[in-house]
């Protein structure tokens, strides 16, 4: 298990939305969120579309990690479903993971699941469009 490191992308949308940090596990990928004001909704709680960001990210790198080798571009979010669960507060972390549970040639299944501490706060199931192999 690698340590948490900046995502990058700062000149993209992730960039807007700052702090998030990943690493790889031997299974998919975790990231890490310490929440910040500008990530809360008015009701001081994160808000919804941090949560889907979160969820888009780790399942779709989840993905990728799972495809093992060269690819020529990154998974395609086909579809997400999410169920919020929970709420978490400004200098909460979450902590998003991912796990494949079906692959086919062109097509991913996978599902993850955000915590805070021990708190579940949301979960997610989506499909994503495989990359070509790169060459």
């Amino acid at each position: 298990m690698s340590e948490f490191e900046p995502i990058g992308q700062e000149a993209s949308f992730l960039g807007h939305v700052g702090g998030i940090e990943s690493r790889r596990m031997a299974d998919g990928v975790e990231l890490r969120l310490k929440l910040a004001s500008h990530h809360l909704n008015p009701n001081g709680t994160v808000h919804g579309g941090v949560i889907l960001t979160l969820f888009d990210i780790t399942l779709g790198l989840t993905v990728e990690q799972s495809l093992q080798g060269a690819l020529d571009g990154h998974p395609i979010t086909v579809q997400l479903s999410t169920s919020m669960i929970g709420a978490a507060s400004a200098g909460e972390t979450l902590i998003a993971s991912a796990q494949v549970d079906a692959s086919t040639r062109t097509t991913s299944f996978v599902s993850g699941r955000i915590r805070c501490g021990s708190r579940v706060i949301a979960t997610a199931s989506a499909v994503f469009r495989n990359p070509k192999p790169a060459g």
